[in-house]
């Protein structure tokens, strides 16, 4: 599967699943910004991981379609792996500064909250563009999703300050 793949269009009957799994985003994405705030250093991107390998846990469930969970976090790692260059910054800033006594903490979550957040939608993006064209986990290559990854990052990341 490339990039193009995801982009397919999307047939209309699948409407339902489609909207299921932008609640199941959506959901994640709040969590995930939680999980950020989380004020002990690297539990944080722990906890950040897990909702996102719940998210696309539940996804595969809209989909009709079961994942181990050891695969699922796994694949979860790699592509945060992958973003993590992308949103380097804020994933260092954000889980170092919480080893500050006093306001590391809140400086930390939120540095790390952007990131959180964009992570999240851009997997879930993948995901679900994955399970529409018939994908599965056994079919998930890294490699070909890359490049969609990285743009679903970049339209839901936080616009810097000019």
């Amino acid at each position: 599967m490339n990039a193009a793949t995801i982009d397919a269009v999307v047939d209309t009957d699948n409407s339902e699943q489609i909207d299921q799994a932008g609640k199941i985003i959506s959901d994640a994405m709040k969590w995930s910004v939680a999980a950020s705030v989380i004020p002990v250093p690297n539990l944080d991107l722990v906890g950040i991981a897990a909702v996102q390998a719940n998210m696309v846990s539940e996804i595969a469930k809209v989909y009709g379609s079961s994942l181990p969970k050891q695969a699922v976090k796994a694949t979860v790692s790699v592509l945060l792996g992958t973003l993590a260059p992308v949103g380097a910054t804020s994933v260092v800033l954000g889980s170092t500064a919480k080893y500050l006594p006093g306001y590391g903490s809140l400086i930390g979550g939120i540095s790390l909250a952007g990131f959180a957040a964009a992570s999240t939608y851009a997997i879930g993006k993948v995901f679900v563009g994955h399970f529409e064209n018939g994908g599965t986990l056994a079919t998930f290559d890294v490699k070909s999703v890359t490049a969609k990854l990285k743009e679903e990052f970049s339209k839901a990341k936080p616009a810097k300050a000019e």
